[in-house]
């Protein structure tokens, strides 16, 4: 019998990649790229579950992560391979929607041609993280095509919106889909053009804080008080909680960033009149969440370190900041790097590559959070993207990455399928 990875063709998943790149998914509108994977999978001997979340009902759910991008629903759909013997259950998954291009005149091609210049496939999404959904396809498509010849199962599930806050992974979840062990194709590859293999990523939310001042005539400013300055003052206070929160990390691989988390102010607005003291300002603001931390403790934290800051400040001391949560975004998430899971993926990857397999961490927060928190499953991170080359113009992969990127989701899920269900469950430090 020929081996699985043999029904890897570079040339179909190039076509497969300019077919994805060329259907502009930009968060909230991914209903043609879901319908396109599953009309797909309709070409296997698969289970097929294709479905719309409704956004009152994630709305209503109490792990609710918020979302900025107004939609109606969230389109799901999951193919399931299921082998001949019982065994562990394999979720392969990832995001269909891209960030919006930006402008088009930075582009040197239009962002959703899928221009390919020898190695290189160029399009919005082509890094972030289409890539890394066609390599979680063609591994899929091998085991269809090589038969049922396998214990246990292997779920494929393409989801919308973590862009925006991860909400299509909890549309997955609440639609029951569990496993033993998660690979996300999100892009883990740099310059060396070898996928770094990731095992724990920082979470982010995001906050407003309203500033209150009191309004003067300019000239008159010392008789005002200026919601500018007094943000400054508070600025103050979230850099100083920034610091504290980056000196105390443990974990070695996280410590390895200049900045695991990062507190960032993205927009300020306030004011009326250039002669006019400020009398209110408004800031959004993404608080870095750690490993050791929920989101709510993040929150916590953040609210402590500005009212421990100001209490001493006689106008924020009677008049403090309203800190209000706009999305919780994602949390935190880990696997412990003696887990099977990433042992078999490191195997695989030195035996594709050629070369010692990376083990990190992220600064940045992806769907992991949700497998890891929500639904218990031990998940990793790694896929054939540059997340340098993500959100960004001219975006771009390699084909021959992404090609060995499947051949080692191939391989890790035959290990993954061989072991048994109860190693794989132990979580130990995971979340």
């Amino acid at each position: 019998m020929a081996r699985r990875t043999s029904y890897v063709d570079i040339e179909r998943i190039r076509d497969q990649l300019v077919s994805l790149i060329r259907i502009p998914s930009v968060t909230g509108e991914e209903d043609a790229v879901v319908s396109h994977i599953a009309t797909w999978m309709q070409k296997f001997d698969a289970e097929i579950d294709y479905w719309n979340d409704g956004i009152a009902a994630l709305q209503r759910d109490p792990r609710y992560p918020g979302h900025e991008v107004e939609r109606a629903w969230a389109p799901v759909v999951v193919g399931v391979l299921r082998g001949e013997q019982p065994g562990p259950t394999v979720l392969l998954t990832g995001h269909v929607d891209v960030v919006p291009p930006g402008d088009y005149s930075r582009w040197r091609d239009e962002p959703f041609s899928g221009v390919t210049r020898g190695d290189r496939v160029y399009g919005c999404g082509a890094s972030d993280m289409k890539s890394g959904m066609v390599a979680a396809m063609a591994c899929f498509e091998a085991f269809a095509e090589s038969g049922r010849n396998f214990p246990g199962r292997i779920i494929l599930a393409a989801v919308p919106a973590e862009e925006d806050s991860g909400l299509g992974t909890l549309a997955a979840i609440r639609g029951g889909w569990q496993a033993d062990a998660c690979i996300i194709p999100e892009p883990t590859t740099g310059e060396s053009g070898v996928p770094e293999l990731v095992i724990a990523h920082a979470g982010a939310m995001s906050l407003k804080i309203n500033v209150p001042g009191k309004s003067a005539h300019a000239s008159k400013r010392l008789q005002g008080e200026s919601a500018l300055d007094h943000f400054l003052t508070i600025y103050q206070a979230m850099r100083e909680d920034e610091r504290a929160l980056n000196e105390r990390e443990q974990h070695p691989l996280m410590g390895l960033h200049p900045l695991p988390y990062a507190t960032n102010v993205g927009t300020i607005k306030g004011g009326l009149w250039s002669s006019s003291v400020m009398d209110q300002l408004e800031a959004q603001v993404r608080v870095g969440v750690a490993l050791d931390e929920t989101i709510d403790q993040a929150e916590a934290r953040f609210r402590k370190a500005i009212m421990e800051h100001i209490k001493d400040d006689p106008w924020l001391r009677d008049n403090p900041p309203t800190i209000t949560r706009l999305a919780s975004g994602f949390g935190s998430a880990q696997t412990r790097e003696d887990h099977p899971l990433v042992a078999a993926l490191a195997e695989s990857a030195e035996e594709e590559f050629r070369a010692t397999t990376n083990i990190g961490a992220a600064p940045y927060g992806c769907d992991m959070s949700g497998w890891v928190r929500l639904a218990g499953v031990p998940t990793v991170i790694y896929g054939p993207g540059d997340i340098s080359l993500a959100h960004a113009p001219n975006e771009s992969v390699s084909l021959e990455t992404t090609y060995k990127t499947a051949r080692t989701l191939i391989k890790t899920t035959e290990r993954l399928l061989e072991m048994d269900r109860d190693s794989l469950s132990l979580l130990g430090n995971t979340g």
